[in-house]
Parts: structure tokens; C-alpha cells; sequence
């Protein structure tokens, strides 16, 4: 049996599980007692507030309080994650859920979600679009408000589950980690429950401009929600695989903006953009300047806007998998090549031109499968809407669909695995620049075999969690000598290394400096002048607080819940959002035939 670790490596002290159990409870109280009072016929200060807004905005009662609500806990979470991300970089671990003040807005972010999803259900009355989810006899809800509510729940069991994965495996410091993703994705996912809200809200209201602009706001959101699962690269501290960014960039892109201009009249696609940057920009600025962390850097996505706004205008967007699929190859392609650019003007990582084959390779066929699922997505989306279609078939949609995921999963599972090639070894030369209490030096390394460094993805000389975050990249001098372009610290609590990724997945790194760190159990590490140090597995380096303990079966059980999870919300997804479709083509045809018994009779 494995020995939790101290609460000062990232676990919850009683107090913070106090603060947490106790929101959570006064959350679902005060959710309890609207639920009862209005499905009694009580009056609520809720219900009174949503009939209002339901008449100036001409929606539903139901409808009328979720769309602001949510964007306002989507921004709250996406914007506590960047600020947690940037604070373990420049500061290191925290010490429980509320060790940081990112985690609130996290944390609140979640529960806005949950409520968001909550209060459709509670506020459900006629009228209500077709194919809704029967509670009790005389208690419908939209298939939206479910959606909403299952992925915000899942996002919020990922908070106490996190404590639960430090305490068994030392805490990650890696965005990817399973309860880390769990909630990451709970929140991007109800994204979609957002947009299936929106069709249902037209199918009964018909559409309108003000409604327009929210679901352009929401593809905004979905790229911007996206990009969190790239923020490790856009901070320049990847722990997987270089070649996920542009394939992860290209699955965002095509998939929103398919999914967005596919129903959608010219020029939509650009005001998901303006949202994306200007959200996007906005949240970087504010995490780098007032609360003076490091700079987190993002994809334009200027042109793949571009390209599926041009591809509409040669082809149109009634073949909607027609213009996912065209859209979503050019996006694989030449979206790809615009980010390379990007990558070297701005992004901390530059992607080398060694990788661009395999870039190109995996972003077409990621491109081709995303533009698939948001054309899909489109179709479901304008038959919740009421859109009256004979091809291609719904079956034959399903068919195209879920090809298109299987493309994308299959791109990314294969490009996930690391490895660790354990025979790189270097002879470390120090040159100091600053001496005393503060020291800096010059990292020079004489690689063994000499060509370890040739056409690697990235060979960087790194500093963290010292109070800042320093990276450098490492410069050829001669066959097999490379040096740092500047000095890295070597005191306090920074951490000193020097990575290479070779090939597509190859990642190891050499301590150059480490403090003792006496809550994990871990010496003080200090390379010298002329000592031989083997580079090892980067996760050793990077997640130096991680156990090593701990049964291989263990970690393997938590990434399968993981999979497990995210399996069960993309099935609900597919489900409800299908669910929801066909119940707006039986009424759309409903209403059809009605219309002409009407000129007939």
C-alpha cells in the first residue's frame, strides 16, 4: 500500500477539503430548492428573471439566462487555467485545490457550467422543442440542458479526483494528466450542449440576428476552449510530442469552422476569429502583464478562416461534407504551413523544417476526419433546427461522421506514446557569468554519438519554477558541441535542464541544476565542469515530484477511466445532439405536411 504524500506536495488540507465540500453543498442546495419551487408553481426571483429576459430577447423562459450565464463561466475557467498553467511554470507546485488563486476562477468557472445546464431544467415549460427528455410524467427537459449538465458534472468530479491522483502519484505538473483533462474537457464539451440549445431555441422561435451572433460567439469559445489543450506548447514546456501542436491546431480549426460556416452565410468564420483573437489575446496580456506571469502564446488561425470562407465561395456549403472535406484538407495542409510561419515568428517552440513532412501528413488526414465531424455536427445542428433534408442520408451522415473521428482519434493516439532513447550521454562544459549567491552560467554539452542533436524537434536549454521561466535554445558550435544561447540560473528553487526530442517521439533531458527538495525526498543536483551526465527520460526531469512507487497497472487504470469518461461524453453528444435531430425532422416534416393539407384543403 502506497504512503500518501505531505499536503505541501499538492494535496488537499482539511480546510480546503471544508471549503470545496461546502460550496459544492450550498451550490446543489440552493439548485434544490429552485428545482422544487418551480416545478410546485412557486414563484422564483429566477423564473421572474428569465420571463424577462425571455421576452427582450424573444426566447423561452428556459432558454433565456443559460446563454450569458455560460459564456461567463466558460471565460472564468479558461481564464483560471491559463493563470494556473502560468503560475506552476514560474513558481512550481501548489499546495491543495485553492493553493493558488487561479484555482478559484477554475473552480467557480465549473459550477457556473453546472448551473448554466441546471437551470433549463428547472425552468422547462412549453414551449419546448421536439424529442425532449422525459423526467417524471409531467416534467420535460431539452436534450441541451442534459448535455450541458453531464459534461459540467464531469468537469466538477474532476476537482476532488485530482487530490485523490496527487496523493496516489505525487502531483503531475503536466496539463495532460488525466483529472486535469477530465475537467479541460468537461468544459469544451458543453460548448456543444451551448450550440444545441441555440437550434432548439430556433426550431421553436425561428432564426434571428441576435441568435446568429450567439452561436458565432460560441464557435469563438470552442476555439478558444480548444487551444487549452495545446497550452503546454503555447508556453513553450511541451511533455508530449511536438507534432501533436499542428495536429491539434488543425482538429480545432476545421471542426469549428466547418461546423460554424457550414450553415452559416460568408463571413461568419471571420467573427469566430475576431472572438478567438480577441478573447484569446485579451487573457494573454492579462496573465503576462497585471499578474506578471509568463506570456502564453496561441495560433492565429487567420488563414485556415480564410480558407473555409474561400472554399464556401467556390463551392457553397449545401453539400456540407463536401466543404468539410475540402476545407479540412487545405486546413491539413496549407493551415499547417501558415502556423509553420507563425511557429517562427512568435510560438517559444519553432517547429523545424525536419517535421513539416510528417506535419503535413498527419494535419491532412486530421484536417480531412475534423472537417467530416464539423460537417456532421452542422447537419445534426440544422435538423434540431427544423432544416428539411433528403440527402445524403441520415444514415450515410452517421457513416461520414464517425469515419471523420475515427481518422482524428486514430492521428492522435498514434502521436501520443513517448519514448526515451537511453543512450545519449553529455560532457558539460560551465562557463560562469555570475557568481555568489545568485550563479548563472553558459551550458556547453559534447554529445555522445555526436550526431544526437542532428535534426531534433527541439534541443533547448531550460529553467523553471525559480520565480520566472527561462528557455534557450542550444547552438551549434561544432560536430556534437552545442552551447546555450544565454546562461541559466543555477541557485534558489529553479530547476536546470537541457531537452532533446528526437524523431517523432523520442524525449529525454539532463539535470544541469535542481535544489534539494526535501517534501518529495529528493537531493540537491549540481553538474559540474567536465562531468559526463546520461540524458534520461524528460518525464523523470520535468516531473521530478511524480512517484516512482507506484504500481504500472495504477497508472494504466487512470488513463482508462479517462477513456472511459471522455468515451461516455462524446457518446452523449452523439446521442442527445442525435436525439434532438430526429425529433426536429419528424417535426419539420409534421409541419410540412400540415402546410399542404392546408393549400389543399
Amino acid at each position: 500500500m502506497t504512503v500518501p504524500l505531505a499536503a505541501s506536495t499538492g494535496t488537499a488540507t482539511f480546510d480546503q477539503i471544508a471549503i470545496v465540500t461546502g460550496l459544492v453543498s450550498l451550490m446543489y442546495l440552493a439548485l434544490a430548492v429552485l428545482l422544487w419551487r418551480e416545478r410546485t408553481g412557486r414563484a422564483t426571483l429566477v423564473g421572474r428573471l428569465a420571463d424577462t429576459i425571455g421576452r427582450l430577447d424573444g426566447v423561452p423562459r428556459w432558454a433565456a439566462l443559460t446563454p450569458y450565464l455560460h459564456i461567463l463561466a466558460l471565460l472564468a475557467a479558461a481564464f483560471g487555467v491559463w493563470w494556473d498553467i502560468a503560475v506552476h511554470i514560474d513558481k512550481g507546485r501548489d499546495t491543495g485545490p485553492f493553493g493558488t488563486p487561479a484555482h478559484y476562477p477554475i473552480f467557480f468557472g465549473i459550477l457556473g457550467i453546472i448551473v448554466a445546464g441546471v437551470l433549463p431544467i428547472a425552468l422547462a415549460r412549453s414551449p419546448l422543442p421536439a424529442r425532449t427528455i422525459r423526467l417524471t410524467k409531467g416534467w420535460r427537459i431539452p436534450a441541451s440542458a442534459a448535455l450541458v449538465t453531464v459534461c459540467g458534472t464531469f468537469a466538477l468530479v474532476g476537482f476532488p479526483l485530482d487530490d485523490v491522483w496527487h496523493r496516489l502519484f505525487g502531483e503531475d505538473v503536466t496539463l495532460w494528466g488525466p483529472t486535469h483533462l477530465l475537467m479541460i474537457g468537461g468544459a469544451v464539451f458543453s460548448i456543444f450542449g451551448r450550440l444545441l440549445a441555440l437550434a432548439e431555441v430556433e426550431q421553436l422561435m425561428g432564426p434571428n440576428v441576435r441568435r446568429l451572433v450567439q452561436e458565432i460567439i460560441c464557435v469563438g469559445a470552442l476555439l478558444i476552449a480548444w487551444d487549452l489543450f495545446s497550452t503546454e506548447f503555447n508556453y513553450g514546456v511541451p511533455q508530449f510530442p511536438l507534432i501533436l501542436q499542428p495536429i491539434l491546431i488543425a482538429f480545432g480549426a476545421a471542426m469549428a469552422f466547418t461546423l460554424l460556416r457550414a450553415r452559416r452565410g460568408p463571413g461568419s468564420t471571420f467573427g469566430a476569429l475576431v472572438v478567438y483573437l480577441a478573447v484569446r489575446g485579451t487573457i494573454a496580456w492579462a496573465v503576462d502583464q497585471p499578474l506578471g506571469e509568463i506570456l502564453g502564446h496561441f495560433p492565429l488561425l487567420i488563414v485556415e478562416a480564410v480558407i473555409v470562407e474561400l472554399v464556401a465561395l467556390a463551392l457553397g456549403n449545401k453539400n456540407r461534407f463536401r466543404l468539410g472535406l475540402v476545407s479540412g484538407a487545405l486546413i491539413g495542409t496549407v493551415g499547417v504551413l501558415a502556423e509553420y510561419w507563425w511557429s517562427t515568428v512568435w510560438m517559444p517552440i519553432p517547429w523545424p523544417s525536419s517535421m513539416i513532412p510528417a506535419a503535413l501528413g498527419f494535419g491532412l488526414v486530421t484536417g480531412l476526419g475534423a472537417g467530416l465531424v464539423g460537417a456532421w455536427l452542422a447537419t445534426r445542428y440544422a435538423e434540431v433546427a427544423g432544416e428539411v433534408r433528403t440527402t445524403p442520408s441520415v444514415r450515410r451522415t452517421h457513416q461520414l461522421g464517425a469515419i471523420g473521428l475515427v481518422a482524428v482519434l486514430a492521428a492522435l493516439f498514434f502521436c501520443v506514446p513517448r519514448s526515451a532513447d537511453p543512450g545519449v550521454s553529455a560532457t558539460v562544459a560551465l562557463e560562469r557569468v555570475a557568481t555568489g549567491s545568485e550563479p548563472t552560467a553558459y551550458v556547453t554539452v559534447k554529445l555522445q554519438p555526436g550526431d544526437a542533436g542532428e535534426g531534433a524537434r527541439w534541443f533547448e536549454a531550460m529553467s523553471w519554477q525559480g520565480g520566472g521561466f527561462v528557455t534557450h535554445r542550444m547552438e551549434k558550435v561544432a560536430d556534437g558541441v552545442y552551447r546555450s544561447a544565454d546562461p541559466l540560473p543555477m541557485y534558489g528553487k529553479w530547476k536546470s535542464m537541457v531537452r532533446l526530442h528526437q524523431g517523432q517521439r523520442d524525449m529525454v533531458a539532463m539535470w544541469v541544476y535542481a535544489p534539494e527538495d526535501a517534501a518529495i525526498q529528493k537531493p540537491a543536483i549540481q553538474v559540474s565542469d567536465g562531468q559526463t551526465v546520461n540524458f534520461i527520460s524528460e518525464q523523470e526531469v520535468l516531473r521530478r515530484e511524480e512517484r516512482t512507487d507506484v504500481p504500472r497497472w495504477m497508472w494504466n487504470g487512470g488513463y482508462a477511466l479517462l477513456a472511459v469518461v471522455g468515451a461516455l461524453e462524446l457518446l452523449g453528444i452523439g446521442w442527445l445532439v442525435g436525439r434532438g435531430a430526429r425529433g426536429g425532422r419528424l417535426r419539420a416534416a409534421h409541419l410540412e405536411t400540415s402546410k399542404r393539407e392546408r393549400e389543399t384543403a
